[in-house]
């Protein structure tokens, strides 16, 4: 039987899924990213065996679709400049396409999701980094130069630098490592890359007051970044999703309270939590391979 093979090629773990053509789920399975070689070894061994016809993959940053290169990644520095699907069609002699992650994880939400229904959906994944798309009627609003949902980037506060040079942005804030960061210093002892955001929450859980002034720090940024986003864009469903989304009495539902309390001429859309999880993104890689402009 011959199957789809989608590649969320996230910044800190890569989840791959097999689908059959239906979109059954066939296998899916999570690895640590790596370069592009790691990769390709990881998918060979996942599709052992198996008749895979196309891959999709999520790549991160700006992504100009018709040539399939990257921009800039800021939290994978080495896909900058490169065409990562021909590079990985080569390594395993699987055709593929290379698609956005915000793009990739909006379109499956809005297809298979918690968006299923509305004609315009907003998805805001709040991962290691923060992507976000813009789906209306189906199709992901991509901009002129690939890099329309970059809210991550979106500045909304602080003194912290970001891994795209900016101060202040969201993701310096709420983003799943940098919440860990943020956790560190508050502590006064530094940065620590090694804590995760689920860390953070359970810490704040038991009562630590460190760990629960950095989440609602984090909580009072995404407000901001969610006026703007209505200010912009005024969509009509708003879906939030990601690992930090994983605790929303922490995160998203702080955050959507504050944004509708500060809120003046901006019109709140429907708020929904993303229905698929951590594999929206491999999810939405499948669909990308079976599209028919996939090659």
């Amino acid at each position: 039987m011959s199957a789809l093979l989608g590649i969320d090629y996230g910044a800190t773990r890569t989840k791959l899924l097999l689908a059959a053509a239906d979109g059954r789920v066939i296998a899916r399975d999570e690895v640590p990213t790596g370069s592009l070689t790691d990769l390709a070894a990881n998918v060979r061994t996942f599709a052992a065996g198996r008749e895979v016809t196309r891959f999709g993959m999520t790549v991160t940053g700006t992504f100009h679709a018709a040539t399939g290169v990257v921009g800039r990644s800021t939290n994978m520095p080495w896909l900058d400049g490169t065409a990562p699907a021909g590079a990985l069609a080569d390594l395993v002699g699987i055709p593929g396409v290379a698609v956005r992650d915000g793009a990739a994880t909006a379109t499956a939400e809005a297809q298979l999701g918690a968006g299923r229904g509305a004609e315009d959906v907003f998805l805001l994944a709040l991962g290691t980094g923060i992507a976000g798309a813009h789906v209306v009627d189906g199709e992901v609003r991509a901009g002129s130069h690939g890099a329309a949902g970059e809210i991550g980037h979106v500045v909304v506060g602080g003194s912290h630098t970001c891994s795209c040079g900016q101060t202040g942005c969201l993701e310096t804030l709420i983003g799943g490592a940098q919440l860990g960061r943020r956790w560190a210093e508050e502590r006064g002892i530094g940065p620590d890359p090694g804590c995760t955001a689920q860390e953070v929450v359970a810490a704040a859980e038991s009562g630590d007051e460190a760990a629960v002034r950095v989440l609602e720090r984090g909580a009072r940024g995404l407000a901001r970044a969610i006026l703007s986003l209505c200010a912009l864009l005024d969509p009509g469903v708003l879906v939030l999703g990601g690992g930090v989304a994983r605790s929303p009495e922490w995160t998203v539902w702080p955050a959507v309270e504050r944004a509708r309390d500060q809120a003046t001429f901006h019109h709140l859309p429907k708020v929904r939590l993303a229905e698929l999880g951590v594999w929206a993104g491999a999810h939405g890689a499948v669909l990308a391979a079976s599209a028919p402009c996939a090659p």
